[in-house]
């Protein structure tokens, strides 16, 4: 799979001040330098292609089809029952969710936190992490219901962690889980981030995406009149609720359910999604993950004052 093909003849690089933002032309090799598979870190190998990775996993898993492994990535899903020893569990939910009952050493990081002014903002969530004695190094579980741990999982893969992984479905749904109300006592860490600018769309980015052949854009939002009363220009709609086997609790589809899905929807495995819609987006984010997608998130509501905002109301 080669994306520059896709690409060729339109004359974008990377963002204009932003060196480490997406190169549209050459974003292979920018998503390697990225997003190098946490298995494969430190083995010698080279991260290689998440398409060929994808397909490898599946190929690998065809005698044990009901495995999570027919995902291109099956270490990202945590479900009910599966081991969490010595795995840190981060709960996205409000501090009185969290308060009302959490997982037992679970560690409260409240989704909103890290977002002050709407908007991911990587240095105050460096700040959370080191006040819940988080490292980087830490092998990390995010839980909550629905959106809000699928937009921390995203938020920490902005900040370059990679050993990181979330619970599928809403912790609340889980009868069978135990529920605590201690909170665990923990020292200050001295997080460090590596942050991976192209996984947060700027408006310079956006600009780039509309005039390249190579990018989706896609809007999540649950309501289809606010996607038809005002919408970034050349975007398509998906509902998260379409993720999902079980709405109310919110487990993702199998694989083949979400290949069939996001086929039908015309996603291009090897084109990039830029959703958008946040926090419902970070659900897709978290879906295509999964599947072998390249995916990047616009993350707030500030596209609306941009010259990309398209309106059907005069």
């Amino acid at each position: 799979m080669v994306v520059g093909a896709i690409l060729a003849g339109t004359a974008l690089a990377s963002t204009p001040g932003c060196p480490d933002c997406p190169d549209w032309i050459n974003f292979n090799d920018w998503w390697d330098r990225y997003h190098t598979d946490s298995n494969q870190a430190g083995s010698g190998s080279s991260p290689g292609d998440i398409r060929e990775h994808a397909l490898k996993s599946r190929s690998q898993n065809d005698e044990n089809p009901m495995d999570n492994a027919d995902y291109a990535y099956p270490e990202l899903l945590v479900r009910s029952g599966d081991d969490l020893d010595g795995r840190v569990l981060l709960d996205a939910r409000s501090p009185a969710d969290y308060e009302g009952g959490h997982l037992p050493g679970a560690r409260n990081l409240y989704w909103r936190s890290v977002r002050p002014a709407g908007i991911l903002d990587p240095e105050v969530a460096v700040v959370e992490l080191r006040r819940l004695g988080i490292e980087e190094t830490d092998p990390i579980v995010v839980y909550g219901n629905g959106d809000d741990s699928a937009y921390l999982f995203w938020a920490l893969e902005c900040l370059g962690h990679e050993n990181l992984s979330r619970l599928d479905g809403d912790i609340e749904a889980f009868s069978d889980l135990e529920l605590v109300s201690n909170s665990p006592e923990s020292e200050n860490s001295n997080y460090t981030s590596e942050v991976r600018q192209g996984l947060l769309v700027n408006e310079s980015m956006l600009g780039q995406a509309q005039e390249s052949l190579g990018v989706q854009i896609v809007d999540v939002r649950s309501s289809f009149s606010d996607y038809a009363s005002i919408r970034i220009s050349n975007s398509m709609n998906l509902k998260t609720s379409d993720l999902y086997s079980d709405p109310e609790a919110r487990a993702l589809k199998s694989a083949e359910e979400l290949d069939e899905l996001f086929s039908g929807r015309g996603l291009d495995q090897e084109k990039v999604q830029m959703v958008y819609g946040t926090p419902e987006a970070c659900s897709l984010y978290f879906a295509l993950r999964t599947m072998g997608y390249r995916a990047t998130v616009l993350d707030g509501e500030w596209w609306r004052n941009t010259d990309y905002a398209k309106s059907s109301i005069s």
